[in-house]
């Protein structure tokens, strides 16, 4: 479907598509809708001008059905308008109209011009629709009518959807997308450059060792993160290495411990881990002679894994962050956790006075 998604895009972008190329591609589709129902509904024995009508009364009635259903009656429920059944009632009954005085025009003008002289067809039954015009109602042929307008219109409506599924599904990759991305920091990777630098500069030995995870952490980030569901291993291994590279930038003030309990295994959707570990980073360091600690204990249990992070509160964190502790982060991870583990996960957050602490309880995959 996301190929499909994505070729629908490349002829019809969702963005950036001017008014003239709209009305371009719009006359083009109707160009090619009345080409096919000349050919579906068109009768070979029957002149050019009785199918040039014929074909001309249902693309009329398709532009009205979808124009008027997509942009008109569709909105009024998207938007919950409190006149909405009032609304679609009228519309409807407009629809039902229109479709009535065009099929009387229609006959009115086949047997005022003679369309159907020298032909073959039985064409009784528009002989009555000619003579008396109330008569689409009293044959029941108006339900047959609107049905058969109805289907000749759902190629229009069938793009409309797909270009509405295309939109969704483009907007869940963006979002996806822009999601991993700011997992990374970019203050982080800045800071852990300079350290790097630094530590080059003095020769320390940690310099190489550095230089290696932050390399791992940017190649699951660009190649790893962009699939549905990573295994449990390279995850734990992504978070080793930005746990390496933080106690290396804050070495003299921080305690942390990783602790791993039971079978590395399964998989789980990737980053899904690392806004708990970032935001104990972010928050525990607060000044610069508080004693912060870290503590996280990833344990599995057959198919279950248990995710615990523990982080004290600095005193700046605990005076002045105490409105957006845990802030956008904490937000997002719990959409993306509702998402992927709807009534299967399990997320407690304590915020107590000199510490935080997040306990998280999901079904590897």
């Amino acid at each position: 479907m996301e190929k499909i998604a994505e070729l629908f895009l490349k002829i019809y972008p969702l963005e950036r598509v001017s008014v003239k190329r709209r009305i371009l591609l719009h006359c083009i589709f109707w160009g090619v809708m009345f080409v096919g129902l000349w050919h579906t509904f068109g009768n070979p024995l029957a002149g050019v001008g009785y199918n040039f009508i014929t074909a001309s009364y249902l693309l009329i009635l398709d532009i009205i059905y979808f124009y008027t259903i997509t942009y008109i009656i569709v909105p009024l429920w998207s938007n919950y308008n409190k006149y909405k059944y009032i609304t679609t009632t009228l519309y409807i009954s407009a629809l039902i109209l229109s479709l009535s005085i065009l099929f009387y025009i229609r006959v009115q003008f086949i047997f005022d011009n003679n369309l159907l002289k020298d032909t073959k067809l039985d064409f009784r039954y528009l002989k009555r629709f000619y003579n008396d015009c109330t008569y689409l109602f009293k044959s029941g042929y108006i339900f047959s009518g609107i049905l058969e307008a109805f289907l000749s219109a759902l190629p229009a409506f069938f793009i409309k959807i797909s270009r509405s599924l295309a939109k969704n599904i483009s907007e869940k990759k963006q979002v996806e997308i822009d999601y991993l991305r700011s997992q990374i920091n970019p203050h982080f990777l800045t800071n852990t450059l300079n350290n790097i630098y630094s530590l080059s500069v003095t020769d320390d030995k940690r310099n190489s060792d550095a230089i290696l995870s932050l390399s791992s952490l940017l190649d699951y980030v660009l190649y790893e993160s962009n699939q549905p569901t990573i295994s449990l291993e390279k995850e734990v291994n992504f978070l080793s290495n930005f746990i390496e590279l933080e106690k290396m930038r804050n070495t003299k003030r921080l305690q942390v411990s990783f602790e791993i309990e039971g079978n590395i295994h399964g998989n789980i959707p990737p980053m899904i881990l690392i806004t708990f570990v970032e935001n104990a980073f972010k928050h525990c360091i607060g000044d610069l002679y508080s004693n912060c600690f870290i503590k996280i204990l990833l344990k599995v249990d057959d198919d279950k894994l248990y995710f615990e992070v523990e982080n004290s509160k600095s005193n700046l964190t605990t005076n002045n962050q105490r409105k957006t502790f845990g802030g956008i982060g904490l937000a997002n991870v719990k959409k993306r956790l509702t998402n992927l583990f709807p009534n299967t996960h399990s997320l407690q957050i304590e915020n107590q006075e000199n510490q935080f602490i997040i306990k998280l309880q999901l079904g590897l995959i």
